[in-house]
């Protein structure tokens, strides 16, 4: 925690630190020391086409990333994660993991991804009338602030991803949509996914919305952040856990990344969920995001 002018201080959490000693200029799938660098391609199995924004990393391990636009990815891993698994996911697509040994054995570093069909389920269209309900921290207090990004490094902030458990007892509810507030940013644009989970045990378990969600935050805005989720008819049933994760950004200048959230602590109840790699273990955090939804029931 950093004191500034003794009224306010800002908790910083650095996301994908995932190696510091990051030398650019190695051969893919080559081993320096104890790091290992990885670089291959995914695509769609049937039309061969590049799927952009892919998660890839190693299973439960903070070493991950997310496929550029035209399907690429580059990442590297320890030493040690040799005989670890890679994980490859992605939202409409059958996961796929590969044994990192194999994966550095073979020639061939196109990773191929199956689609996965999922029946629509039925939409009853009604005259009656819709009542909403908001849900989470609308407050945009600054005492408390958080970092969404890695101290010194934005490309490395790739794939991480928070967000929030949100509580409801409301059954057959849609989501409206999701507001955020960002009080400090020097980002030209940000692009990120949002995601909405089940829950399980208490921890994200699998996106109950078979769609891609994107949102994008440009020329160093600040304040709230609106993105309508309606056209998704993401139906809730309960509890959920709706997240973003970083896809790419742009400074335009070479500078320390700044991108902030309002929090308020909450020390004994961790609704808050964040992991710095896209393959990465979820982890709970006592805070409050400046972050709600709006249900339609």
């Amino acid at each position: 925690m950093v004191l500034k002018n003794r009224k306010c201080f800002s908790l910083l959490v650095f996301f994908a630190c995932i190696v510091s000693t990051l030398a650019f200029g190695q051969s893919a799938n080559s081993v320096s020391g104890y790091v290992i660098y990885l670089k291959g391609i995914i695509v769609e199995q049937e039309s061969k086409l590049p799927l952009a924004y892919t998660n890839v990393g190693i299973a439960d391990q903070p070493f991950g990333t997310l496929t550029d636009s035209s399907g690429n990815f580059s990442m590297s891993i320890d030493k040690e994660n040799l005989s670890d698994t890679l994980l490859v996911s992605l939202t409409g697509y059958y996961t796929k993991r590969i044994a990192v040994n194999d994966f550095i054995a073979t020639k061939d570093k196109t990773i191929r991804l199956t689609i996965k069909f999922t029946e629509l389920k039925e939409v009853i269209v009604t005259n009656k009338k819709q009542n909403t309900e908001i849900i989470g921290r609308q407050g945009d207090g600054k005492l408390v602030q958080l970092s969404v990004h890695n101290k010194t490094s934005a490309d490395e902030t790739i794939g991480s991803e928070m967000g929030m458990r949100i509580k409801t007892k409301r059954t057959g509810a849609t989501l409206k949509n999701l507001n955020w507030y960002i009080s400090a940013n020097n980002f030209n644009q940000i692009k990120f996914r949002i995601n909405v989970y089940s829950i399980k045990d208490g921890w994200p378990d699998t996106l109950i919305c078979n769609k891609q969600i994107f949102a994008s935050v440009g020329k160093f805005k600040t304040g709230w952040i609106n993105i309508d989720l309606e056209p998704y008819a993401i139906a809730i049933n309960g509890d959920f856990i709706i997240t973003l994760q970083w896809v790419e950004s742009n400074t335009g200048k070479k500078e320390k990344p700044i991108t902030m959230l309002p929090v308020a602590l909450t020390p004994f109840s961790k609704n808050a969920f964040a992991r710095i790699a896209s393959q990465d273990k979820w982890k709970k955090m006592g805070v409050s995001l400046s972050f709600y939804v709006t249900l339609i029931y």
